[in-house]
């Protein structure tokens, strides 16, 4: 899993905390899907936005925590330029 940090200084006011993007493999293991809520979690407690591809097992899982901790959540995809793009693999439940 890769976690970075998204400059946020010239946007929206309620991203004015930080926005932390997250992207993980296409088929986690549990120790990834732990680490990601985890990680997660942690930056949420400190009021920081989150941005993933919520069509990935991880985006989703980043999306929910996020949701859960009611703090704002941008959807990469809706800023991905148009075209094709690559079909992600189907989310399992579980580790």
């Amino acid at each position: 899993m890769r976690v970075f940090i998204i400059e946020t200084s010239n946007m929206a006011p309620e991203l004015h905390g930080g926005l932390v993007g997250v992207e993980g493999s296409p088929n986690p293991t549990a120790v990834e899907k732990r680490e990601c809520i985890e990680t997660v979690s942690t930056y949420v407690m400190d009021g920081w936005a989150i941005a993933a591809d919520p069509h990935t097992p991880i985006g989703w899982l980043a999306a929910f925590t996020a949701e859960t901790a009611c703090v704002p959540f941008v959807n990469l995809t809706r800023l991905a330029p148009a075209g094709p793009r690559p079909k992600p693999a189907p989310a399992r439940v579980g580790g």
